[in-house]
C-alpha cells in the first residue's frame, strides 16, 4: 500500500480503531508476513506498509479470506506474526483459549491479541451504551449486542488464557469513558447531522487525547487488554 493510501485509510478510522491498530503494528515490529484474524482487508496494512498482511474473517466482512471462525485454514508456522484485534469478545468464553491457541499454531513469531476489558464498570457502561443506541436508532448496534450476549473478557479470564497458552504477557490501555463518549457523538451526528452535532463531534475528534501507552495494571476504567507473546 502506497503512503498516500495508507494515510487516507488511517484518517478514515474511528479514533479507537486507529489506536488499537497503531499499538498492534508497533508491537508486531517489522514482520514480512502477517495474519490479521478478524480484520478488515487493508486496515492493518495501512500501519504495516512493508508487510504482506492477510486478513481472515467470518461471514460477509471485507477480508482477503473467509473461514468458519474456528480452525485457521493455514499450516503451522505460516506467518511471522499473527494478530487478533477485538475478536475475543465476540466468541463464547469456551472458545477463547482455542482462538489464542490457533494464533500460536500458525505464527512462528509474535502473537498479539487485544480486546475490551470486562471490568464490572465497563460491563455496566456498555450495557448503558447499547440501550442508548437502541433508543437513538430504533435498533441494536451489532457489536454492542454481541458483547452483551458473549460477555467482555475479564482480567482473570485473560490471565488464565495467558497461563494456559504460556509465554504471554498481559497489558492494559486506555479509558473506556473517553471512547464511549466519542462513540455517542459519532452516532448522534450520523443520526441527527445538525450543525451543532457535527461541530461537537468534529471538535471532540480534533481534541481527543490518544492513549497508546500500555501499562502493567488495570483500573476500573481500563478500555482494552493486550495479550502479547514473548
Amino acid at each position: 500500500m502506497n503512503p498516500l493510501l495508507s494515510w487516507a485509510r488511517r484518517r478514515r478510522m474511528a479514533d479507537d480503531t486507529w489506536e488499537r491498530h497503531l499499538i498492534v503494528s508497533e508491537l508486531a515490529g517489522n514482520p514480512a508476513v502477517v495474519l490479521d484474524v478478524g480484520g478488515v482487508a487493508g486496515d492493518l496494512e495501512a500501519f504495516l506498509p512493508d508487510s504482506r498482511v492477510t486478513s481472515l474473517n467470518v461471514g460477509e466482512e471485507k477480508a482477503d479470506i473467509h473461514f468458519d471462525g474456528r480452525r485457521i485454514p493455514f499450516d503451522d508456522n505460516s506467518f511471522d506474526a499473527a494478530v487478533s484485534l477485538d475478536v475475543l469478545e465476540h466468541l463464547p468464553p469456551t472458545d477463547r483459549a482455542g482462538h489464542v491457541a490457533e494464533l500460536r499454531r500458525v505464527a512462528r513469531g509474535r502473537v498479539i491479541v487485544c480486546c475490551p476489558l470486562g471490568s464490572p464498570e465497563h460491563v455496566v457502561a456498555e450495557r448503558e451504551l447499547a440501550e442508548w443506541y437502541r433508543r437513538l436508532t430504533g435498533s441494536g448496534h451489532r457489536f454492542l449486542e454481541e458483547h452483551l450476549v458473549t460477555g467482555l473478557p475479564t482480567e482473570e479470564e485473560l490471565r488464565q488464557i495467558a497461563r494456559s497458552a504460556s509465554g504471554f504477557d498481559l497489558r492494559f490501555q486506555g479509558d473506556f469513558r473517553a471512547v464511549n463518549e466519542l462513540f455517542r457523538k459519532a452516532a448522534l451526528t450520523r443520526r441527527r447531522p445538525s450543525p451543532r452535532n457535527v461541530a461537537s463531534y468534529a471538535r471532540a475528534r480534533l481534541t481527543a487525547r490518544h492513549q497508546p501507552a500500555l501499562g502493567d495494571r488495570s483500573n476500573p476504567h481500563t478500555n482494552r487488554a493486550f495479550l502479547i507473546s514473548r
